[in-house]
């Protein structure tokens, strides 16, 4: 599993989210961990979907709001650059959902 994977694991399980969880992240982020994040959310039996982040903040988080209430998502989970922790926390805030940020840096 890649460190990001387990951070992520790790944050969950501190925060007692049993999902559904989405995981909000780059292309780049979830080609390179997508398998990674399938192993530790699968061992812990967290439902989750993934949205690809596409740095158009003015409509992301629209975008994160409508996956959210679609797969009446518990928490949100941002995986990447300052930028997509700051979208995501705003809609986390909007739709009062729990969040998991695990920082990365740009590549």
């Amino acid at each position: 599993m890649t460190p990001d994977s387990i951070t992520l694991a790790e944050c969950c399980e501190n925060q007692k989210i049993r999902g559904p969880l989405l995981v909000i992240a780059s292309s780049l982020t979830v080609s390179e961990d997508a398998l990674s994040w399938e192993k530790a959310l699968g061992t812990m039996n967290i439902s989750y979907r993934v949205l690809i982040f596409s740095e158009n903040s003015e409509h992301e988080i629209h975008e994160i709001h409508k996956e959210a209430i679609d797969f009446q998502a518990a928490a949100l989970a941002a995986i990447g650059t300052q930028k997509i922790l700051t979208v995501v926390e705003s809609a986390a805030s909007l739709l009062n959902l729990q969040l998991v940020t695990v920082f990365r840096e740009s590549h």
